[in-house]
């Protein structure tokens, strides 16, 4: 009996894990290749190196598993890493100076730039909630807009940070690098509380079916608003880590966010028909995807074929969406012969 009930859970389990399983399968077969090519991996730098060029497009991905979770896509999350990347080299020099503090400017300046991109996430939200139009449409919109204005704050790649930045945001501690604490964070302390939430049930009741959710008495416009808010928060902190990196801002140079964070949700197993997947497989979706390219550089294939497999991993990971969106209409919305 305890044999039968022990099968009858796994089998529970693949059925509702099962994209997410095959995708941490593609992903430590990815992985594998990877430390076979980066002969320094287990050094510490190859393990910081490795960690830190996952970081942002892991934030990215936050804040898009959140809307294509509802049934959306947010096409802006590129944008809005830009915009505040933008804002962050603008304002941190100065307001330190202002302050007479480096730390006060430092804090001063990352409290502004979450709250800008909470701002751009929640512009977005009011939109589709209260304008009635389509994330895509809205998203798609606002890109446009919010790209504008980060080109308006930094017409050329430039700017500065305070000095000792890059250190406090992705240094390391000992022999750990920071920018895996910034994995932790992202997902112990803020997705697995928010998933076990009622605010995170919600989310999943409204991308299974939203009218139900209506009736069950969930606040669909509410919750919606939310979504999108914290979507542009994350993509602040996305861009507050790539502002640690870089050093500057270059609004031109985030666009590619919004796509591979797209990829790397689908790939990790959450459905674009929403209310399926989650967080957990978008790692294993931003590893795959950030991994491949490396191993790209490694087994010095050419540029032109890189952007090849880029765009290539780009249709397979849409398709397969798009598939699965099928297959959800298929099963709750048949159509008559």
């Amino acid at each position: 009996m305890k044999n039968k009930g022990s099968q009858s859970t796994l089998k529970i389990f693949w059925a509702k894990n099962r994209e997410t399983m095959i995708g941490y399968t593609f992903m430590i077969i990815v992985f594998a290749l990877y430390i076979n090519a980066q002969i320094n991996f287990f050094s510490p730098y190859g393990i910081k190196s490795t960690f830190d060029q996952l970081l942002t497009l892991l934030y990215a991905g936050l804040g898009q598993t959140f809307v294509v979770l509802i049934g959306g896509v947010d096409l802006s999350i590129g944008s809005m890493i830009a915009l505040s990347n933008s804002l962050a080299v603008v304002i941190m020099v100065p307001l330190a100076d202002y302050l007479g503090s480096d730390l006060g400017g430092i804090i001063t300046a990352i409290v502004i730039v979450l709250l800008a991109g909470s701002l751009a996430g929640l512009i977005n939200g009011l939109l589709v909630v209260y304008g009635r139009l389509q994330p895509i449409i809205v998203t798609l919109a606002t890109s446009f807009i919010y790209t504008g204005i980060g080109m308006y704050l930094v017409p050329k790649p430039g700017g500065l940070i305070v000095k000792g930045y890059s250190q406090i945001m992705t240094g390391s501690i000992g022999v750990i690098p920071k920018s895996f604490l910034w994995l932790v964070i992202a997902l112990v302390f803020i997705w697995i509380p928010i998933r076990r939430s009622r605010f995170g049930q919600s989310i999943y009741a409204i991308g299974g079916n939203e009218y139900s959710a209506f009736t069950s008495g969930i606040n669909v416009q509410k919750t919606k608003l939310i979504v999108f808010m914290l979507s542009g928060l994350f993509c602040a902190m996305a861009a507050l880590l790539l502002t640690s990196f870089t050093g500057s801002g270059d609004p031109t140079k985030c666009e590619t966010f919004t796509l591979n964070a797209i990829a790397a949700v689908v790939l990790g197993g959450t459905s674009l028909a929403g209310g399926r997947g989650g967080f957990v497989g978008t790692i294993a979706g931003v590893i795959i995807f950030s991994l491949i390219l490396g191993l790209l550089v490694f087994w010095r294939v050419p540029t032109f074929f890189q952007e090849a497999v880029k765009g290539s991993i780009l249709i397979f990971a849409l398709s397969v969406g798009i598939l699965e969106k099928i297959k959800f209409h298929k099963r709750y919305y048949p159509t008559e012969d």
